[in-house]
């Protein structure tokens, strides 16, 4: 049926020509901006997802570029750190040489202070953009100071619950630190050293003391008739704290001497018979004494004749003693003659008490930071530890610094420290004498209280005790040997400080290469999400192209047909 009111096949012909016009815009927005989804009505969720992702790729742009300073900033203080390594290097080899005999030491010194002072040069060099990490301004000593932190930006991380968060690195300043202003660099000196304690902490003694003796010189042989003797008195045990027991008219004559060596000619042919004698006469009188000592003569064959105390005299000495002596051989011998009795000892020990000394070193101080431990035994008792801090010091001392100054101080502090111990402490300077306490260990030789101080060391057991700049060959203030040790402990912790450099560099590169790729693969995953198929649409387009035509060709017969009704009336 054909109307010229209602033209059917028009109105279809013009839906579907705006239907082909619609699409064919989105194609060509779709061509022209290269985008699949270009706005929030295209893909409500791909849009929202690409907007999200786009912001991300900012975000992680923004900490590439931070990374990228972050990088020049540890490269700077890598590089100096690299240099410090190579200046102690040199420090080092230097202070090798100043050992060597007949070497001018002052000229090595001029070496070092140009050294040192390259060393200050690095340090203050090595800044990027006003930031340099070798160099601190904590007021206080770095080992008093809390960690000095520096951040650097690393990432950005969106959690699985949409929270997102930028990272950083974090370097302690302290361990880069060369030089602080309030001191503990690598290049200066740490708290609670105390060296070599004044030349306490080798002491190793082990102290024990023996019977009283003494030694004659035999001065023999003598041949005793039935009317020959000698006679003499002895002394045993008199001490300090003991009168000692006296035994008078000690008989040496033919019938002793026969009986003693089982001869009958009463001759005393060397210094082994006149041992024998003497300890028969010693034996047959009860006297708490021996002939047969080898403390000083070594052996029954030599030419001096020993005699000791046996300690058994109750008595608190320990010691020996031959006077009043008297002989007769009818003029055979000068008056006097006793062969070898008579004159003074070659040599003599009595009362002797364990006892050992030590030389002051070098003036230390015990800061709040150290203590000092070691061991005593005195007698019987048991082996006790005693500890000096710097509280200790300064009751034994009435100071307030813990500052121990020479071997008066040092004994003063012992002795306080080890109060109740039984130990005695006195000093000469520069000796400290340790001893048992005689008022409660007064017996002397064998019996005598054994003295036992040692095992000393100190917490922390060593400390770098002087700054780079302090270091001077030609001075007495530290031997070179500990200058090396010194400057050795520089030199690792500067290693160890630019390995860890060298592992925060490594680390920036690769977050930094990985925030490359993390872009790209941000921008290719948006590209899957809302970028246009430009193939597909191409193809689309010259299709809807093709179609709009035929559209308006349709569209053109079917406005043709009422015209066709009009001419029937004509």
């Amino acid at each position: 049926m054909t109307s010229v009111i209602t033209n059917t096949s028009a109105m279809s012909a013009l839906q579907t020509l705006r239907s082909l016009n619609s699409g064919l815009q989105s194609t060509q927005n779709h061509v022209s901006s290269g985008l699949r989804v270009e706005t929030a009505s295209d893909n409500a969720a791909y849009w929202a997802i690409a907007t999200t992702m786009r912001s991300d790729n900012k975000a992680i742009s923004a900490v590439s570029d931070a990374l990228g300073m972050a990088a020049a900033k540890v490269d700077t203080a890598y590089a100096g750190t690299d240099q410090i390594v190579d200046v102690l290097t040199e420090f080092k080899a230097k202070l090798v040489a100043a050992t060597e005999d007949g070497i001018d030491k002052a000229k090595i010194q001029d070496e070092l202070a140009q050294l040192n002072l390259q060393a200050e040069s690095v340090v203050a060099s090595s800044s990027f953009n006003g930031v340099n990490w070798l160099t601190t301004d904590a007021p206080t000593h770095l080992m008093l100071t809390d960690d000095l932190t520096a951040s650097v930006i690393s990432s950005f991380t969106r959690s699985n619950d949409g929270s997102v968060a930028v990272d950083s690195a974090s370097v302690n300043l302290k361990l880069s630190s060369m030089l602080n202003t309030g001191g503990g660099g690598i290049l200066q000196k740490e708290l609670g050293g105390v060296g070599d304690i004044g030349g306490f902490r080798d002491t190793g003694i082990n102290s024990t003391a023996h019977e009283g003796h003494e030694s004659h010189h035999f001065t023999g042989p003598a041949t005793f008739s039935n009317t020959d003797y000698i006679e003499f008195d002895l002394l045993v045990d008199a001490g300090d704290y003991s009168a000692g027991d006296t035994f008078t008219a000690l008989r040496i004559d033919k019938s002793v001497i026969d009986d003693a060596l089982q001869t009958t000619d009463g001759t005393i042919r060397n210094a082994s018979d006149m041992r024998k004698v003497l300890d028969k006469v010693f034996t047959d009188n009860g006297v708490p004494a021996t002939a047969n000592e080898l403390r000083f003569t070594g052996s029954l064959g030599a030419a001096d004749f020993e005699i000791g105390s046996l300690e058994t005299s109750g008595n608190e000495g320990s010691s020996i003693d031959i006077t009043g002596v008297t002989s007769d051989f009818g003029g055979v011998h000068p008056s006097g003659f006793a062969l070898g009795l008579e004159d003074a000892p070659v040599s003599n020990h009595d009362n002797m008490y364990p006892e050992a000394s030590i030389v002051f070193g070098r003036a230390f101080t015990v800061s709040e930071q150290a203590s000092i431990y070691f061991d005593v035994q005195v007698g019987p008792g048991s082996l006790q530890t005693y500890t000096i801090d710097r509280a200790t010091v300064d009751a034994a001392l009435g100071t307030s610094d813990g500052y121990v100054g020479n071997a008066t101080d040092l004994a003063s502090v012992i002795a306080y420290a080890s109060a109740g111990s039984g130990l005695a402490v006195t000093a000469s300077d520069p000796r400290i004498t340790f001893s048992a306490d005689r008022t409660l260990y007064p017996e002397a030789g064998n019996r005598a209280a054994r003295v036992s101080v040692g095992n000393v060391r100190s917490d922390p057991p060593w400390t770098l005790e002087f700054d780079l700049d302090e270091v001077d060959v030609t001075s007495s203030s530290f031997s070179i040997d500990e200058y090396i040790t010194g400057v050795e402990y520089m030199l690792k912790r500067s290693i160890e400080s630019a390995s860890t450099l060298g592992s925060l560099q490594s680390r920036i590169d690769g977050q930094t290469q990985f925030a490359s790729k993390l872009m790209d693969s941000l921008d290719s995953g948006i590209g899957y999400l809302v970028d246009a198929d430009m193939e597909q649409e191409s193809s689309r387009l010259a299709a809807q192209q093709t179609q709009q035509q035929l559209a308006i060709q349709a569209l053109s017969i079917a406005n043709s047909a009422p015209g066709n009704i009009v001419s029937l009336f004509q």
